[in-house]
């Protein structure tokens, strides 16, 4: 192959490397299995998970008018409703 040129590492870097790559890519597939929208419907908990917050915080988004589902004991929270809500307080840069 030209232009290559042959590098010689460690078992250590290789095992090194090795998790490092596996640690982005598992990022990489959570993001992006929480991005497509998989799990539609999600807990408090994994609600607050997914938008990065506090349960108390979460309880103050709730007053503020985030939409709850509540079914047969359980209350849920539907993904596109929390991306909708957060979208109204997004702020633009004015410059």
């Amino acid at each position: 192959m030209e232009g290559l040129i042959p590098l010689q590492v460690s078992d250590e870097f290789k095992g090194k490397y090795y998790e490092l790559f596996y640690e982005l890519s598992k990022e990489a597939f959570e993001a992006a299995k929480r991005d497509t929208g998989e799990g539609r419907f999600m807990n408090k908990k994994q609600c607050c998970e997914f938008i990065g917050i506090s349960f108390g915080h979460f309880q103050k988004l709730e007053k503020m008018g985030l939409p709850v589902i509540e079914l047969a004991g359980k209350v849920l929270v539907d993904r596109e409703d929390v991306i909708k809500f957060m979208s109204k307080y997004k702020k633009e840069n004015l410059k």
